[in-house]
């Protein structure tokens, strides 16, 4: 592959190296170098943009590992570290250690590719995902969606192949369907949209930023109401199981859902939409470069949007502010 060519999609993901999910490190290494050789064997021009969140101190940053053990992924990879600071500023909700879709908004946000993919660090690509990126399949206003299939814990995902993938017993339940007008399912894996798109709807929700779970099936309603459609890319994801996911964790917490570590999923994620102000994905923050695909951003209180904005919050149904909300969401 060309690694001149201007990228066809970017692929954001996000994570940082703290052992999340017993082996966070090793689930990036494996599904990178997976998704990069199947992309670069179809000649998909792509770029990796990995946001490392609030990275520990002490620690070696994941592009360090990358770059270590996978030269070739290494290439394609852009990465931006945020300050930690950031997370403090932003949060709502003490419980809540990471946030995940401010963070692929930041990635979303300096993407140069004409398709932005946001997904996770342990997720691989379907093979009908993959060959609709090579023959070009895609149109702009449209969100794509793939079904997520959780492979079974046992599984080698080191050594992973595509009978593994594509074999049924290899999965911890069958496969689901997704259905329509919404699309919903294990949406936090897989989201495709052109980037002009994505930058006209300002990304997933900012002002919400008590929880993390739901944020994913909350932007699905917030595309239909501004207009975009939303459809079945044809093939699914396959899922790494870890402990700590969610499907793991929310039976510990059933009858206290407000204390579970991603927020309450009881939020009414699929009855409101939002307006994030026109800095969002942390586009105001200043840049430190740290190499030729390295950056950081350095903490400013310019970068971080409004405490609490009311204003933000609306119903699906009303698919363009009133003057009213205008006048107060104007941020010069």
């Amino acid at each position: 592959m060309d690694t001149s060519l201007a990228p066809y999609v970017s692929v954001i993901i996000t994570g940082r190296n703290d052992g999340y999910g017993g082996d966070f490190a090793e689930r990036l290494l494996a599904t990178l170098h997976f998704n990069h050789r199947e992309l670069a064997a179809r000649g998909v021009p792509h770029e990796f943009v990995l946001v490392e969140w609030a990275p520990p101190a002490g620690m070696p940053l994941l592009a360090d590992l990358v770059e270590r053990h996978d030269p070739a992924a290494a290439g394609a990879l852009r990465t931006v570290a945020v300050d930690a600071q950031y997370h403090e500023a932003l949060s709502l909700n003490p419980r809540l250690r990471y946030h995940e879709f401010i963070a692929k908004n930041v990635g979303a946000r300096r993407a140069r590719g004409r398709y932005v993919i946001t997904t996770n660090c342990d997720t691989f690509f379907g093979r009908r995902i993959l060959d609709r990126l090579e023959r070009r399949q895609l149109e702009p206003d449209i969100v794509y969606r793939a079904a997520r299939y959780d492979l079974k814990a046992d599984t080698d995902y080191q050594r992973i192949t595509w009978g593994d993938l594509e074999n049924p017993a290899s999965l911890e339940r069958p496969g689901p369907r997704l259905r329509p007008p919404h699309f919903g399912g294990g949406s936090g894996d897989f989201i495709m949209l052109d980037r002009a798109s994505f930058e006209r709807v300002r990304g997933f929700n900012e002002v919400y930023r008590v929880a993390r779970v739901g944020i994913d099936r909350n932007f699905l309603i917030h595309a239909l109401a501004s207009d975009l459609a939303i459809a079945d890319i044809g093939g699914p994801v396959y899922h790494v199981s870890h402990e700590g996911s969610l499907l793991v964790t929310a039976p510990q917490y059933a009858g206290r859902e407000w204390e579970a570590p991603y927020g309450d999923s009881r939020w009414p994620q699929k009855t409101i939409t939002y307006r994030n102000w026109p800095g969002w994905g942390l586009d105001l923050a200043p840049v430190q470069p740290l190499g030729p695909r390295r950056s950081r951003l350095v903490f400013s209180w310019r970068a971080v949007p409004p405490l609490v904005d009311l204003a933000g919050i609306l119903t699906p149904a009303r698919r363009r502010p009133s003057a009213a909300v205008e006048a107060l969401t104007s941020h010069g």
